[in-house]
């Protein structure tokens, strides 16, 4: 499996507007991508947000980033300041495991 991670500093007058956009254009984008495992959006404690993405391989991922620069910019007009950036292979991951 294969990762990336984008934290940002919302724009918190865009934020709703950002979400309604996400679920129009990117979101259903990324669902239909061939690889594409999971999208978890979490709200840092810390004031900064943090997307993952999980693909099936680098392949797929890689695949998507022409979209996912597309959507990165529309995240910068919103004015949404890109903190850090990252991706890599998922070494280690652990699940609920049901009784």
């Amino acid at each position: 499996m294969y990762a990336t991670l984008n934290r940002r500093t919302p724009n918190p007058a865009r934020q709703q507007e950002t979400l309604q956009a996400g679920a129009r254009e990117f979101f259903p984008a990324l669902e239909r991508a061939p690889g594409f495992v999971g999208f978890y959006l979490v709200a840092g404690e810390d004031g900064v947000n943090t997307a993952a993405v999980l693909w099936q391989d680098r392949a797929h991922a890689e695949a998507f980033q022409a979209q996912a620069r597309q959507w990165g910019a529309t995240l910068d007009e919103f004015g949404h300041r890109q903190e850090s950036s990252t991706a890599g292979e998922v070494i280690h991951q652990v699940m609920h495991r049901s009784s």
